[in-house]
C-alpha cells in the first residue's frame, strides 16, 4: 500500500496580505474593546458590539489562516466575517442613537 504524499499549494502575495490585514484588524478589535471612548455604558447591550467587531476580525484572521486547498471553507470564514462586519456596524449605529 503506497503512502500519498499530499500536495501543499504555495502561499500566494495576496494571502501573505491578507495575514497581515487579519492579525493587524484583531489588533484593531482589542483595541477597540478596550478603548474608554466606546458604548460599553449601556449596560449588556453595550458590549455586544464588542463581540461583533472582534468576532468579525477573527473570522478574517481564521479565514486567512487557512490551508490554500480549502477554498470553500474561506470563503464561509470571510462570509461570516462580512456578516459580523455588518451587524456591528449596525449595532454600533443602534446605539449611538439610543438615549
Amino acid at each position: 500500500m503506497e503512502m500519498k504524499e499530499k500536495e501543499t499549494q504555495e502561499i500566494s502575495t495576496g494571502m501573505k496580505l491578507c495575514r497581515v490585514i487579519g492579525i493587524l484588524l484583531v489588533i484593531a478589535a482589542v483595541g477597540y474593546i478596550v478603548w474608554p471612548g466606546d458604548f460599553d455604558s449601556k449596560g449588556i447591550v453595550g458590549y455586544l458590539d464588542d463581540c461583533f467587531v472582534f468576532m468579525a476580525a477573527y473570522m478574517f484572521m481564521r479565514g486567512s489562516f487557512m490551508r490554500p486547498e480549502r477554498r470553500y471553507i474561506r470563503r464561509q470564514f470571510y462570509m461570516f466575517s462580512s456578516l459580523f462586519a455588518l451587524l456591528a456596524l449596525c449595532w454600533v449605529i443602534l446605539l449611538a442613537f439610543m438615549k
